[in-house]
């Protein structure tokens, strides 16, 4: 037997416990004839653990195959970092797996999950609230970038059902064992195998394979969507960086909000890829297009037109504005104010320079017959202050405060603190990027000029 999505002569790892869905799967495996690498971990969660540890090395050395084993406390572990016991020791167990597949070169990390495996995720998703991502249950391949981010996990078994995984190990003679824990009604899997699936049957005798079948077709689905999606978001996708998605924010109001829902998913993702899911409320709240928090710190911020999927650090944002590092500096030529932005000075005789708010041609002559002594001594750039207020260009004799201007021109809050302004002596003459003072403008009878710019490396 060959599996379409396994590597012919490929080394593969396989984990097993020494139940029969493991064995099996070894077995099956083996007789296809794949290099393989045996692996059990051993969780200490019973009084047996290592014996069963000790046998499924026995097993490995009767069938000539190469073994590794590694062991943790689960239940400490999951104490320590707030995980169920189900968690923690998934999440122990998978990084075992996948560290020796990577030392040892394997192709896959292949898992014994069955058909009733899968009948058991669907019915615990459905009965969590998980969309279409959850429902349609555990895929036959595919790649868990928290464990790694090119070493895929591989299902060969998962349209088998456990009783062919037990007649398959008695056909083979394969002496499998039987986890005591599977009984343990404590977990909510073994919840749902030993109450919830048997009451479920008396409506639907064949409601395992139905689940599984049902998980079967949703699988295209989410193939179909995963398309889509990927569309989407080449067409709203402006830039990610540490700690960052950001999205345009126009085009994403042009999309409905399952669409929306679907790419803030996978934006989570792409931040926390061990997130195990994101919840649908959190989901609906960040499509409606406002300020939210999603999952594990995750939160949407909308600056402008342009909607950022954050892990809460703003620090780890794109900086597309001036900042200024120091408290007041006289304008040298050329000086850096900060955050890569250069400020730069010098006399000239027309306002050609003028090409955008981030250049500002005074009237020299105006600035330098003010009382002082030195034209370039007088002139200086700060941080904005609360309460700031200038006379803006078209405005004579009309003062309004910097802050307000921040607000109509939709400034962003966290970039309104260090935003630079210049000062001819202690008098405002310019807020770069968005207004000069009208009383420093150039004039018809201006002689001389003083062109100044602010632009970024």
């Amino acid at each position: 037997m060959m599996f379409p999505f396994l590597e012919a002569g490929k080394l593969l790892v396989v984990g097993v416990s020494g139940g029969p869905d493991s064995l099996a799967l070894l077995h099956v495996l083996r007789e296809a004839g794949y290099p393989l690498l045996v692996a059990s971990f051993n969780h200490h969660l019973r009084p047996e653990s290592d014996a069963e540890a000790a046998h499924v090395q026995k097993i490995a050395q009767t069938l000539g195959l190469p073994f590794v084993t590694d062991s943790a406390d689960v239940a400490a572990s999951a104490q320590e970092r707030g995980l169920s016991i189900e968690e923690a020791a998934r999440e122990l167990r998978y990084q075992f797996l996948f560290r020796e597949a990577r030392k040892a070169g394997a192709r896959a990390v292949a898992v014994g999950h069955t058909a009733d495996d899968q009948a058991e995720t669907v019915l615990m998703h459905f009965l969590r609230g998980a969309g279409l991502s959850g429902l349609k249950g555990m895929l036959p391949r595919v790649i868990l970038p928290v464990f790694d981010a090119e070493i895929p996990l591989v299902r060969p078994l998962l349209g088998w059902t456990r009783a062919q995984t037990e007649a398959y190990c008695r056909q083979y003679s394969l002496p499998y064992l039987t986890d005591s824990s599977n009984t343990d009604t404590t977990y909510f899997r073994n919840r749902l195998r030993h109450e919830l699936l048997p009451h479920l049957e008396a409506y639907n005798p064949q409601i395992r394979q139905t689940l599984a079948k049902t998980a079967l077709a949703l699988q295209g689905d989410y193939e179909l969507l995963n398309e889509l999606v990927h569309s989407a978001w080449e067409k709203v996708f402006r830039a990610a960086g540490s700690g960052f998605v950001a999205f345009d924010l126009a085009k994403l109001r042009e999309m409905s909000p399952a669409l929306r829902r679907n790419l803030f998913r996978r934006a989570a993702f792409t931040l926390k890829p061990g997130l195990r899911d994101v919840d649908f409320d959190a989901l609906q709240r960040a499509a409606s297009l406002k300020s939210t928090e999603l999952a594990g710190g995750l939160k949407t911020l909308i600056e402008g037109e342009t909607l950022y999927l954050t892990t809460g650090n703003e620090a780890a944002l794109p900086t597309p504005y001036p900042q200024i590092s120091h408290q007041s500096s006289v304008i040298s030529h050329p000086l850096e104010i900060g955050n890569g932005w250069i400020l730069t000075c010098e006399i000239t005789e027309n306002c050609s320079l003028i090409t955008d708010h981030w250049s500002a041609c005074f009237d020299a002559d105006f600035v330098e017959n003010r009382p002082s002594t030195n034209l370039r001594a007088r002139l200086t750039v700060r941080p904005f202050r609360a309460g700031d207020r200038f006379e803006p260009l078209g405005m004579p004799g009309q003062t309004v405060k910097i802050s307000d201007l921040f607000i109509n021109l939709k400034i962003p809050q966290r970039f309104r603190k260090r935003w630079p302004v210049v000062c001819v002596d202690d008098e405002i003459a310019w807020v770069p990027g968005l207004r000069m003072a009208h009383r420093y403008r150039c004039t018809d009878s201006t002689r001389r000029v003083l062109a100044l710019r602010l632009r970024r490396l």
